[in-house]
This record gives C-alpha cells, sequence and structure tokens, in this order.
C-alpha cells in the first residue's frame, strides 16, 4: 500500500460551502458574488483569513494558466484541488493507493480566536468530509483543530473520530503568544493519546517574527521567507514538545512534522541533548517538568517526519540511522508548485541508497499503522 501523507485543495473556491456556519455565526458565512467554474468564483466573507501585516507571499502567478510558469503544468494540476475525480485520477499516475488530504488556506479554523474558530474548524471538518465522500477509501482528510480555541480541541477531535471517522488531526505549530506546551492544550492531547490519534503538525503559513522580518516593502523576499517558514515554525512546535515535557506528560502521543525534510530534526535533537546534559540534576530549576529521558530518546519515540524524494543520500542515511527507517515516512504535497508530482513514488523506489524493505515502509507501510489503516 502505497500512502501520500500530504496533499492539498485549493479550497477556498467553496467558501460559502465550506464555511456555512451554524448559529450564532451564521451571518458571517461567506456569501458567493460570481459563480461560474471554480478559478472563477468570487465571495464576500468576514471570515479571518490570516495574519495581518503580510504581503509578500503571493505567488498566485504559478498556478495562473494565462502566465504559463514552467510550461503551465503546474497551473493544469490545480484542478485536482477542487475536483476530487480528477485527482484521483492523478493519483494513479503518482500510483498511490491513499492520500492525506489538508487544506491550503490552514489558517482561519486552526488560528482563529474564541468560539468563532472552533464553529470554522466545525464547518470545515464536516464539508471536507462529505466533499470527498465518494473517494473515501483512497482520500483521508485531516480534521483541523480549533487553537485559537484550546477549550474546544478535545471535543472535536472526539467528534471527528467518532463521527466523521477521520483518521489524523491537525495541530498547529505557531500559535501566538501560546505554545505547545501550554496546559490549555493538555486535555486534547489526553484525548489524541486515548484515542490512539497521530497529530499532524503542518506548518500553518509563513508566520513568526522570523519570517515576517523579510516581508518588507515591495521588493519582499520571497526565498528567505518559503526557506524559514516551516523549519522556524516546526521547530518551535518540537522544542515546546519535548522541552516542555509534553511527550514526557503523554508517553504514547504521536506527531508527524511535514515539509521540512527527514534530516531536520537531527540537528534539535543533538543541540538539546547538548544543554539538557548540562541541567539534568537540577532540572526543577530550568524547566517546567523535569525529563525522564534524553531529548533525542522523546524525538525517536514520539516524532515522525516526512520526507523529500531527493534528500541527499548521505544525510538522509543519518536520518535513518538516527530517527529510524519507522519514522520516515513519504509525502507528495501536491498540487503545490514545489510538489515532485507525479514523480514523488518513483523517485524514491529508484534510490540505490534504500533497501526493498525500507522503500515499503515510508511508501505506506509505516502511515498505514501510523494510520491504524
Amino acid at each position: 500500500m502505497i500512502i501520500d501523507l500530504d496533499s492539498h485543495l485549493r479550497e477556498n473556491y467553496y467558501l460559502d460551502e465550506m464555511y456555512k456556519l451554524e448559529e450564532p455565526f451564521a451571518d458571517l458565512t461567506p456569501e458567493r458574488i460570481v459563480d461560474g467554474s471554480p478559478p472563477e468564483r468570487k465571495f464576500r466573507s468576514k471570515i479571518p483569513g490570516g495574519p495581518s501585516g503580510t504581503h509578500g507571499y503571493n505567488h498566485s502567478y504559478m498556478y495562473d494558466p494565462k502566465v504559463g510558469w514552467r510550461g503551465g503544468e503546474v497551473a493544469r494540476r490545480q484542478v485536482t484541488g477542487w475536483d476530487m475525480a480528477a485527482r484521483v485520477e492523478a493519483n494513479a499516475r503518482e500510483k498511490l493507493d491513499k492520500q492525506l488530504i489538508f487544506p491550503t488556506s490552514i489558517w482561519p479554523p486552526t488560528m482563529t480566536e474564541g468560539p468563532l474558530g472552533a464553529a470554522i474548524a466545525r464547518a470545515y471538518n464536516n464539508w471536507v468530509t462529505g466533499f470527498t465522500k465518494e473517494y473515501e477509501d483512497q482520500l483521508l482528510p485531516v480534521a483541523l483543530m480549533p487553537a485559537g480555541h484550546p477549550e474546544a480541541m478535545a471535543d472535536e477531535l472526539r467528534r471527528c473520530v467518532n463521527e466523521l471517522g477521520l483518521k489524523a488531526m491537525h495541530l498547529v505549530c505557531f500559535n501566538g503568544e501560546r505554545n505547545l506546551d501550554d496546559p490549555a492544550f493538555f486535555p486534547f492531547y489526553e484525548a489524541a493519546q486515548e484515542l490512539d490519534v497521530p497529530l499532524f503538525c503542518h506548518p500553518n503559513g509563513q508566520q513568526g517574527f522570523i519570517t515576517q522580518r523579510f516581508d518588507k516593502g515591495p521588493a519582499n523576499n520571497f526565498l528567505a521567507m518559503h526557506t524559514l517558514g516551516r523549519p522556524t515554525n516546526c521547530t518551535q512546535a518540537l522544542i515546546g514538545l519535548v522541552a516542555g515535557g509534553v511527550f514526557e506528560r503523554f508517553p504514547r502521543l504521536k506527531v508527524v512534522f511535514f515539509e521540512c525534510t527527514a534530516e531536520w530534526p537531527l540537528y534539535w535533537m543533538h543541540r538539546m541533548d547538548d544543554d539538557w546534559k548540562w541541567i539534568k540534576d537540577d532540572q526543577e530549576k530550568h524547566m517546567p517538568i523535569p525529563l525522564s529521558m534524553t531529548p533525542s530518546e522523546y524525538v525517536k519515540r514520539n516524532v515522525y517526519v516526512t520526507m523529500e524524494a531527493d534528500e541527499h543520500p548521505s544525510v538522509f542515511a543519518l536520518s535513518l540511522e538516527e530517527l529510524g527507517v519507522e519514522h520516515i515516512m513519504m509525502a507528495t504535497d501536491m498540487p503545490h508548485y514545489d510538489s515532485e508530482f507525479p514523480d514523488t513514488v518513483s523517485t524514491i523506489q529508484g534510490r540505490s541508497d534504500l533497501s526493498p524493505a525500507q522503500k515499503e515502509l515510508i511508501l505506506g507501510g509505516n502511515a498505514q499503522r501510523l494510520l491504524n489503516l
């Protein structure tokens, strides 16, 4: 079984259906003001769309068929973001049996504060379940959790598992002033551990002061933002979960990180271990909860990552040695511009530095076990 752990919709062509809100927020349901095929649709919406003050991450021209960026192939495959029959057909080209699905705009359901955020997340989870229903054996939506209203997260997780049948839950990387070791998240972690549901820590935008430093003026630095955005967001999440004692408190929690490569955790494992060895005998003075293992041991036990198909063999060998092949999985990021679709699977299958058994685990065996399929 070959399983793609990370793909995306072009869900904003369905704003009025996706964010069809119940009372007391029904009047905030977006209104469609221009109809037609999905790319032609326009909406009027009061739903928050993301952090204010950022403008430089607009790369929509890459997806515009009139521009024809790189021959127009990227623009042509965007149909798989709104047409699920076309997606299933495309997945057959990539030889995928199952595919996990995120939205492209992760921010509104996961970051909008208060009960409105919980209502948006609930509406999205209802919509995406129905949107993929015809292909439910192949397309597996990732439920979005209202981290802007953490009091509602545990109940929404249980509803998504028990009523909607969803297999994985999103976990924010960046949540403003609230780190992932905040006690407000503990009931959510307890529910995930109890139901044995993995948390998918996919970056929710190029956020945080580090990336925003490069979003200034008319000549913003796209390369800097995209280089920094994923790993800096995921790093603060990883450190919060390990050094904040979350994995100590919830030893059966499973967290997957995306779009940072399989080599990304190695440096942070080594750095945390190096710092921890100097304070391990008096941790109570420096940490919220003492750790009973080295930080790297928590990473090796609780953390999973997705790989890039073309990761450098010498560095990837270290990832295999330190993380273990059982903690590395495959993702296409389809239909985004930097996806290697439709060659992700074939590139991994063609690598000479992996054994057939390792390829089988990375391409689907690990995901099948993690998701209890």
